[in-house]
């Protein structure tokens, strides 16, 4: 289950609001350039050239080959050399990938500690027989780590969890 839960959790979080991205930081590879596109659509779109900031505003669905994700607003802040510094959404997220669905009140993905925050509210489940929820879930990327604080509840059926085949992850 340790190695479950940091897979759930990358999966099913943020990776939609990286996709504007040349480079995704969650996977520390670029996308093949044949790679079908990311298209993000939302009622409006301001982008501050000076601030390096894009706010997509009302109704915001990213779709991408390997998620949807579905939230009121989301703000995506640049470094000076259009990497993704930080994204924040904000209202009824909502992200499906494959078998695992993820929503929340507020996500926060930060690429300097490679943390996702989502607060309000969390529910991460995977299928019909794994859930997680709490008050906070912290994620941190490159640690493979997951931290639920207040109130941390992990349902989970008998037998949902697979042992890993030998040199391989649970799934």
């Amino acid at each position: 289950m340790k190695r479950l839960l940091p897979a759930l959790f990358a999966a099913a979080l943020l990776g939609a609001a990286l996709a504007p991205a040349a480079a995704n930081p969650l996977a520390g590879r670029k996308r093949p350039a044949n790679a079908a596109p990311t298209v993000i659509t939302s009622d409006q779109l301001e982008f501050d050239y000076q601030n390096f900031v894009a706010l997509f505003d009302g109704h915001v669905v990213v779709k991408d080959p390997e998620f949807t994700l579905k939230t009121d607003r989301m703000l995506v802040t640049f470094e000076n050399s259009n990497d993704v510094k930080r994204v924040d959404c904000i209202g009824n997220v909502d992200m499906t990938s494959d078998d695992i669905h993820a929503r929340c009140g507020r996500a926060v993905y930060t690429r300097e500690n490679a943390l996702v925050v989502m607060s309000d509210e969390p529910v991460v489940t995977k299928g019909p027989d794994q859930r997680v929820a709490g008050q906070v879930i912290n994620i941190w990327l490159d640690d493979e780590r997951v931290e639920v604080k207040n109130g941390a509840a992990v349902e989970a059926r008998p037998n949902s969890f697979k042992k890993p085949a030998a040199g391989g992850d649970a799934k």
